[in-house]
């Protein structure tokens, strides 16, 4: 028998044998659920029945009854939860083979996205685990890793991929660090769907080195577009959670600047083995913090209206979200406690409070509380004196009748208002909170009271970085200081005028919060050679630095039409052939109107196959989904048809735009635009 064959039998049987061992595995868990039914049961019947004899039992053994129940759910549903999970595996247990030739370790091991033992025989590793360390970071020959022991050295002699779909073999790669090996060639050419999914099996070095970066405090990635930002931020997350074992999804905070994001890249924890995390916006963070009942605008419609503005209203906006107005807030904070002095006192149920007592209070018992708080405990004070209930009511009453002695402003967004004609702003409209007005609002409150967040954050990800104000970065550090925080983001991609844009400002600004380290990926896996040289040239940066290789689909430039009915005409005429090759299509235009026109028409003829992706709220869930290019940062579609159709493709920031837009292509990009006569 040939040594290749010798090999694939090998290879085959292994395959087999973990199969057997996750079926046992799931056979096991069956069994102990439904034991865990029974213990249940029989627990609540045995409740029941000592209530109908005795008419209760006792407290205690009531109490204890009620622990074990509850314990034995919560290891039934893990159970259940580990069953699922194998079942999902099994379809593929594994993507990676290592023989690593050491005097310690076992010499081969499999790598996969959940460790897979029988009987303390480990058939794959979880690939977050350290030794799956030397899959990612070597080639063949020497290499090391750290274990619980210490660092242990050996020899790489051999590397392996596997493609293996629905339990069965397909084929094998034996690889080194070859920049296009065969295998992640294969993988990166997919059709794209409408999710991202994990990059587990092909994580690259440089990515892997962000990915298990836990000893630094901040960790910034500037990366190209393409470059694998979001998934890495998504890997780092599930490894940060096989690795902390005290950290759980709910400590965790992704931003993002839309819904349509958010359902793009849902899918990729669970596929890791981990529960999605807690998500916002913007707008919906400042939302849920100032606890206003009013609308906050996304930051696409900040862009649609800013964009209409003149000269001097966009130089305002510019000026309120610059650096410097820390200074100027702070100083206004400052005036408000050195002019707020007590000028009467009040009565509560016969007992006195003086002007000079609370003047006491406000400025030298609780000197070192913030202006709103000093209002705060002077009401707490005062129940207490009168021996009053201190409920939401009464103390609201209280609270009202001390800031009168004060001749106080207390209200937040009063105060915001004085502070914007303090700073030689005009005065706001906050009917709808704007962007803007949402970061400033959110700087008072934290300078005004001791801010509070219920959510227990320990790592902050901010995806699209390059779009935040740095001043909105800053206020998160201050407000989380005890989160890690990861920071993603491509200059060239920045839309938002207010942006930090070039991520080096971020390390510049903040590199005082603890250990901090800033990254870049410069390799673009997303799209073919032929779109990333062509995306490449529109922002003046034609270096090649495609790692995918050319597919022979060239980028199609044709002559926009002058109406968007007829465009709508040339859009399915591409959409003809491309639905039936299957995969996502984006059809990417300048502005919310003419993607809302484009939509109509194209849905007259293939109604089930179109979604329109109109705001920041919107759900992406069809074949085709037809958004203004503002929406589109972060997605990507199997093939993109840009219609270059003005809008935001006509601002100061159209080539940044025109780049985004293009590179959302994974293999076909079609340009509808005009061509110069």
């Amino acid at each position: 028998m040939a040594q290749k064959d010798i090999e694939w039998q090998n290879e085959v049987n292994h395959l087999e044998n973990t199969l057997q061992s996750i079926d046992a595995s799931i056979e096991k868990l069956d069994r102990d659920v439904g034991e865990l039914k029974n213990v249940v049961a029989e627990l609540r019947e045995y409740y029941i029945r000592g209530t109908q004899i005795f008419g209760d039992i006792d407290p205690q053994e009531r109490v204890s009854i009620n622990e074990r129940i509850d314990n034995y759910i919560e290891i039934g549903n893990q159970h259940i939860d580990q069953i699922e999970r194998l079942k999902k595996n099994r379809a593929r247990p594994y993507f990676g083979r290592v023989r690593f030739e050491s005097k310690i370790d076992p010499a081969d091991f499999y790598v996969g996205l959940m460790g897979i033992e029988k009987n303390g025989e480990y058939y794959v590793y979880d690939w977050r685990a350290p030794i799956c360390e030397l899959f990612y970071d070597f080639g063949l020959g020497k290499a090391h890793y750290k274990s619980p022991n210490g660092d242990i050295t050996g020899e790489i002699t051999l590397k392996r991929q596997y493609e293996i779909e629905n339990g069965k073999l397909i084929d094998f790669f034996d690889k080194d660090l070859n920049l296009y090996d065969e295998y992640l060639q294969k993988v990166l050419s997919k059709i794209s769907t409408d999710k991202l999914h994990n990059i587990a099996s092909t994580i690259q070095m440089e990515q892997n080195e962000i990915i298990r970066d836990l000893k630094n405090d901040v960790v910034i990635v500037q990366g190209y577009a393409g470059s694998g930002k979001t998934t890495v931020a998504l890997h780092r997350i599930a490894y940060s959670l096989y690795r902390l074992k005290d950290l759980k999804s709910a400590n965790i905070l992704i931003f993002t600047l839309n819904d349509a994001f958010m359902s793009h890249i849902e899918g990729v924890l669970p596929e890791l083995g981990e529960q999605n995390t807690r998500s916002a916006t913007l707008a919906r963070f400042a939302g849920r913090l100032l606890k206003f009942p009013k609308h906050f605008e996304e930051s696409d419609m900040f862009m649609t209206r800013y964009l209409g503005l003149n000269d001097l209203a966009k130089a305002e906006i510019l000026a309120k979200l610059d650096f410097s107005i820390k200074e100027k807030m702070a100083q206004f904070v400052q005036n408000l406690v050195e002019n707020t002095h007590a000028t009467k006192g009040f009565k509560v149920r016969e007992v006195p409070f003086t002007a000079k007592l609370l003047e006491r209070l406000f400025t030298r018992d609780f000197s070192d509380t913030p202006y709103l708080d000093r209002f705060n405990q002077i009401s707490k004070y005062v129940l207490e004196k009168i021996k009053a209930k201190d409920d939401e009511l009464v103390f609201a009453q209280v609270k009202s009748h001390v800031a009168k002695c004060f001749d106080a402003d207390i209200n937040l967004e009063s105060l915001y208002t004085k502070f914007c004609v303090y700073a030689g702003f005009s005065e706001p409209d906050l009917s709808i909170i704007k962007m803007e007005d949402a970061i400033l609002l959110c700087l008072l409150k934290q300078k005004l009271e001791d801010m509070i967040i219920k959510m227990d954050i320990r790592h902050i990800v901010i995806d699209e970085a390059q779009e935040y104000p740095a001043l909105f970065i800053d206020f998160l550090m201050k407000v989380f200081p005890r989160a890690q925080f990861s920071i993603f983001g491509d200059k060239y991609q920045q839309t938002n005028p207010l942006g930090v844009g070039d991520l080096q400002k971020i390390v510049d600004m903040h590199s005082h919060y603890g250990d901090y380290k800033l990254y870049t990926l410069d390799n673009s896996y997303r799209s073919s050679e032929e779109i990333v040289e062509y995306s490449s040239r529109l922002i003046g940066n034609p270096r090649h630095n495609a790692f995918r290789l050319l597919n022979g689909n060239k980028v199609d430039e044709r002559e926009l039409a002058d109406t968007n009915k007829m465009v709508a005409s040339q859009i399915l005429s591409i959409l003809e052939s491309e639905i039936q090759n299957g995969g996502t299509i984006g059809v990417i235009v300048g502005d919310v109107e003419s993607a809302r026109e484009i939509e109509s028409e194209i849905k007259k003829v293939a109604p089930s196959k179109v979604c329109l992706v109109d705001s920041a709220r919107s759900d992406a869930f069809a074949q085709v989904q037809v958004l203004p290019v503002i929406l589109s940062k972060g997605l990507e579609f199997n093939t993109v048809i840009v219609v270059d159709n003005g809008g935001l493709f006509d601002s100061k920031l159209g080539q940044n735009l025109r780049f985004i837009a293009c590179t959302r292509a994974v293999n076909k990009l079609y340009v509808l635009r005009k061509f110069d006569n």
